[in-house]
């Protein structure tokens, strides 16, 4: 651990419990500025803005500010930027994620008889039939389409859950036959490049911290960083010998990390 100069954070469950700083983690950030590591707090939930988790996070003492947060809509970006740059793109997406888009230098379309190269698949709380219909017939034409991240569905207080990103995608394969040409929100590795790109930093300097095997540690030992399993949150170490995703290092809690830089 002594080697990593960025750590990736998951919030829910590794920094804090909905609007409540998991207890130990006051001050956190502070102390590991001070080891001289640097480190982001990354989400799949593309349906809000960088704004929105500086807003969050600060209200329960932590120092984040919108260079801290890296959201699967910004992996989605950085790698449109590279590969589809002045691209048209139809977007199923919140205000919040079109607005990143468009700042990333991108047209969007909204309609079906416009131009459109790429069919972009998000968080929309805010999808309407006319809108899921349009990108169906678009990607039926053969217009390809991406994800900014895969989870099915999306935790909501009570206990519940509600239609996440990957059940739209599970609409759109069968409405379609097709299946996206690639996913940007962890496991994938698109947010580790993305890391990459802005801090100039290997893999071996880079690691993500998080309480979720099959997306946090999956992410990691998917993509050559180092994975490190906090028991605050949904797993535990039942959960670890039981299932196929075996973290590199496993810690009661977030805070432990600071013993070991």
């Amino acid at each position: 651990m002594k080697q990593i100069k960025c750590f990736l954070f998951d919030m829910d469950g590794t920094i804090n419990l909905g609007m409540e700083l998991i207890p130990g983690m006051e001050g956190f950030f502070d102390r590991l500025k001070e080891a001289g590591r640097s480190y982001y707090l990354v989400t799949n939930n593309s349906s809000k803005d960088h704004g929105h988790y500086v807003k969050k996070m600060n209200s329960m003492g932590v120092p984040v500010t919108k260079n801290n947060i890296l959201i699967s809509s910004d992996a989605l970006v950085s790698h449109l930027k590279h590969s589809k740059p002045g691209a048209r793109l139809f977007v199923l997406g919140t205000p919040e994620l079109k607005a990143t888009i468009k700042e990333g230098g991108f047209t969007l379309s909204s309609r079906l008889e416009d131009e459109t190269d790429l069919v972009v698949v998000g968080f929309d709380q805010t999808l309407t039939y006319e809108t899921l219909t349009i990108a169906c017939r678009l990607i039926d034409r053969g217009v390809p389409y991406v994800a900014t991240h895969p989870d099915v569905r999306c935790p909501i207080e009570g206990g519940e859950y509600i239609p996440d990103t990957g059940a739209f995608l599970a609409c759109i394969k069968t409405a379609t036959g097709k299946d996206p040409e690639y996913i940007t929100g962890k496991p994938y590795g698109y947010m580790v490049d993305t890391v990459m790109e802005r801090t100039g930093l290997k893999k071996e300097e880079i690691a993500m911290v998080g309480d979720r095997l099959m997306t946090d540690i999956r992410f990691g030992t998917d993509n050559g960083i180092l994975s490190i399993l906090v028991l605050t949150g949904e797993a535990t170490l039942e959960d670890v010998e039981r299932g196929p995703v075996k973290p590199d290092i496993i810690l009661p809690h977030a805070k432990e990390i600071l013993k070991y830089l």
